[in-house]
């Protein structure tokens, strides 16, 4: 009898590590399954880890192939025009470091998506529908989108989208961000790479912590902001806001209004439809265009602004201040205005500085000021000039 007991419990032990290794061997074999659905589905996936490729064709199903050699748990199911995929691990994070799995999906045109995996790079052909897509740790690519919005996020990878109609929300931890042309809004933000944006025609949000920004036209607000890079912009029909802790500043104009601010670089605006503000810790500023109020502040560089675009008054007062460049203002013969230029000199080691004027204006010098003041046409907005051990140019233009 216990003979015939042994018999038994070894056969069950042989049965069971049978079906253990049955088990694992479908668990680690590759899958592939295929469903008819309808346009304006979505595409679900959610997984621990692993790449995901979406490609589009020109039919009215989706089929996934899933490569999964380190025997992840998968579930795939369809619901209506709907195909859920859910990956898991089970083996926590240390096991999903130690894993590998692959999923290459193909959908109809118009579909929509909704991606997400806890390490690894997300593809997307050129599709019609709504893109979400979010990794834990690698990069996104985003073909053509067509009436659909697209959001990208990721902890530690590139961003690159060609072109979207609709909006864009990127966000990522750690690299570049590339888009193309967008019919609504962008929003970008990288902790740590450059942004490039196309023309946008509705508002842009740009903002990173440590590279270049460079976008095309804007269609409403455009707000750039970087801890340490150049920013360069082309015409905003809203407001242009332009922030830099450390670069250069190159802006094409605003029919609005424009506030460029860098704590170490040259500004250069080509041109504005409204007021100016420019501020710069350490470099040159530059306004070409201007038709209206133009406020310019440096701590060490020169100023050049041409107002010779105005026509009629100004609107407002205008104020250049550096604190060591030499100035130059152009205006209009015509422009009624009031200018009081100050010249403060503390060394004379290049030889004498001067305030050199097209007008008529009273010129007063003492032993360390030079001042020139004066009503041009009879008056009118207020042009206050200042510098220091520099020459002031005020120069008649005719329009």
């Amino acid at each position: 009898m216990s003979h015939f007991r042994t018999a038994i419990a070894r056969l069950a032990i042989v049965s069971l590590a049978f079906t253990y290794s049955s088990s694992l061997q479908a668990a680690s074999d590759d899958i592939e399954r295929e469903f008819d659905v309808g346009t304006g589905g979505t595409l679900l996936i959610e997984s621990d880890a692993g790449s995901i490729d979406i490609n589009t064709w020109d039919q009215n199903s989706v089929r996934v192939r899933v490569r999964n050699p380190s025997g992840f748990k998968v579930d795939i199911d369809q619901r209506g025009d709907d195909v859920r995929v859910k990956a898991d691990s089970r083996g926590g994070f240390f096991r999903i470091r130690r894993s590998s799995i692959r999923f290459v999906v193909n959908v109809p045109v118009d579909y929509n998506l909704e991606l997400e995996t806890g390490g690894g790079n997300i593809d997307v052909s050129d599709i019609s529908g709504d893109v979400s897509v979010d990794t834990s740790g690698g990069n996104i690519t985003i073909g053509t989108v067509s009436r659909g919005d697209v959001h990208a996020d990721t902890s530690g990878g590139h961003i690159d989208i060609r072109e979207v109609d609709g909006n864009v929300d990127a966000d990522t931890s750690g690299g570049r961000i590339t888009i193309g042309d967008v019919s609504g809004y962008v929003s970008a933000d990288t902790s740590g790479g450059r942004i490039t944006i196309g023309d946008v025609q509705g508002y842009i949000l740009a903002d990173t912590s440590g590279g270049n920004i460079e976008v095309g036209k804007g269609g409403s607000r455009v707000s750039l902001n970087t801890s340490g890079g150049t920013i360069r912009a082309d015409w905003a029909i809203g407001a242009l806001i332009a922030d830099t802790s450390g670069g250069n500043i190159y802006l094409e104009g605003s029919d609005t209004s424009i506030e460029a601010d860098t704590s170490g670089g040259n500004i250069v605006i080509e041109a504005s439809n409204g007021p100016v503000n420019a501020d710069t810790s350490g470099g040159s500023i530059t306004v070409r265009g201007a038709t209206g109020v133009v406020n310019a502040d440096t701590s060490g560089g020169r100023i050049e602004v041409d107002l010779s675009a105005v026509r009629g008054d100004i609107g407002g007062s205008v104020e250049l201040d550096t604190a060591g460049g030499d100035v130059t203002l152009r205006i209009p013969a015509s422009l009624r205005a009031t200018i009081n230029a100050r010249l403060n000199v503390s060394r004379r080691s290049r030889g004498d500085y001067r305030i050199y004027t097209d007008f008529p204006l009273t010129i007063r010098e003492d032993n360390d000021e030079i001042v020139a003041s004066g009503d041009l046409n009879g008056g009118g907005d207020r042009i206050t000039l200042r510098t220091r051990n520099s020459d002031i140019h005020i120069v008649s233009v005719d329009n």
